[in-house]
């Protein structure tokens, strides 16, 4: 009973569905991110009460609404005018509008039934192949980031310094080169003020590092990871790290981080065909108009019929359908490239601030050691 009780409460409560937080992740920026979500408010009837983060908040899928349902009225109205005109005559006589749609119902049914199945399986192949990419660069990308400082962290930290500059260094410049990757898709590595504002300003990187970076000034998220590698390398030569296999081992981390970056760059840059979207955008659109145009005839002959029923579910087809397919693809273009800066994008921010806090933690962890193992263990020099 007590697990029924907290089922129903996360599902009917009062709270909202999902987690926002405001970040000042780029100049001027007043964007609520998301950050968590109670899927039960997603999976029962509080889902109607769920706008603010999702694809409702779009008015690209309300004008598109509104285009379809102006064709709908189109194709009905000239039906309903003239429903018991003569359209036709051949040698068996004259055939008014009522017997033409009567000896054309099915085919028209059957043809929207077609494009609506494959229409779906496009569009479901499509949305498969954009949540695995997005999830690869949450996971193998910003995830893969994130594995690879922490080890060098803990690593230099357990064997080779505890030397504070050193430590904060690895952490400052994984920062740096995920603060750019944000950075970098909202247009904004271009602008040195605008770099200089959110990793001076933040305690990313100092003035005299972000000199150095327009150095070169190319590929800034990615190619930062030679500091990476520059402060293993000082630690070698200053004879801090003993072996080769240790050496090794770090250097491994750093090139797994500068991959995770690469994958990011790959995945954002580098999009789904744009034949194949097109294409899929082009059958979506023309799945949406002939079913509006289809639906809005038979709808012109059922209301002057007075079908209420049949009126109302014509209707809600045209309604429900094309919603459905223009928000499916409106999802995939945003989860295209989950850093743009969109309510449903990555929390930059959040992500940033957790690499120098867990990282800071590794370092805490190493500095308390219980009792019995401090007594044997040696200070790295």
């Amino acid at each position: 009973m007590s697990s029924l009780r907290a089922d129903a409460h996360a599902a009917y409560n009062m709270a909202p569905h999902a987690t926002f937080t405001s970040l000042k992740d780029c100049p001027n920026d007043d964007m609520e991110y998301v950050t968590d979500y109670e899927p039960m408010k997603l999976s029962s009837f509080r889902v109607f009460c769920a706008i603010k983060g999702t694809v409702l908040q779009d008015p690209v899928l309300f004008i598109e609404q509104c285009i379809i349902t102006l064709v709908f009225l189109c194709a009905a109205l000239p039906v309903y005018i003239l429903f018991k005109e003569d359209v036709a005559a051949d040698r068996k006589g004259a055939m008014n509008v009522r017997d033409w749609l009567d000896a054309q119902d099915e085919k028209m049914r059957a043809f929207a039934k077609i494009m609506t199945g494959l229409a779906a399986f496009l569009l479901s192949f499509y949305t498969s192949t954009s949540v695995g990419r997005w999830w690869t660069v949450r996971t193998q990308g910003i995830g893969g980031i994130k594995a690879a400082t922490m080890d060098l962290e803990m690593f230099i930290c357990q064997f080779v310094t505890r030397e504070e500059k050193v430590l904060k260094a690895i952490r400052r410049y994984s920062r740096a080169s995920l603060t750019m990757v944000f950075l970098w898709r909202r247009h904004q590595m271009g602008n040195f003020e605008t770099v200089k504002s959110q990793l001076l300003n933040r305690g990313i990187l100092e003035e005299e590092d972000i000199k150095k970076l327009f150095a070169w000034n190319h590929c800034l998220h990615e190619t930062i990871w030679s500091w990476q590698a520059g402060i293993v390398t000082m630690l070698y030569k200053e004879g801090r790290i003993k072996s080769d296999q240790l050496l090794a081992l770090l250097l491994q981390r750093v090139a797994d981080g500068r991959q995770a970056v690469q994958l990011i760059h790959t995945h954002v840059a580098v999009r789904i065909p744009m034949q194949y979207v097109h294409l899929l955008g082009l059958l979506v659109k023309m799945h949406n108009f002939v079913l509006a145009l289809i639906t809005g005839i038979l709808f012109g002959a059922a209301l002057r019929e007075l079908e209420h029923v049949v009126c109302l579910q014509l209707f809600g087809r045209t309604l429900i359908l094309p919603f459905l397919f223009n928000a499916i693809l409106l999802i995939n273009a945003e989860l295209s490239d989950p850093f743009e800066g969109n309510t449903a994008d990555f929390p930059g921010t959040v992500y940033e601030r957790g690499l120098e806090k867990d990282g800071q933690a590794f370092c805490d962890a190493s500095a308390n050691l219980p009792e019995w193992l401090q007594k044997r263990y040696r200070v790295p020099s």
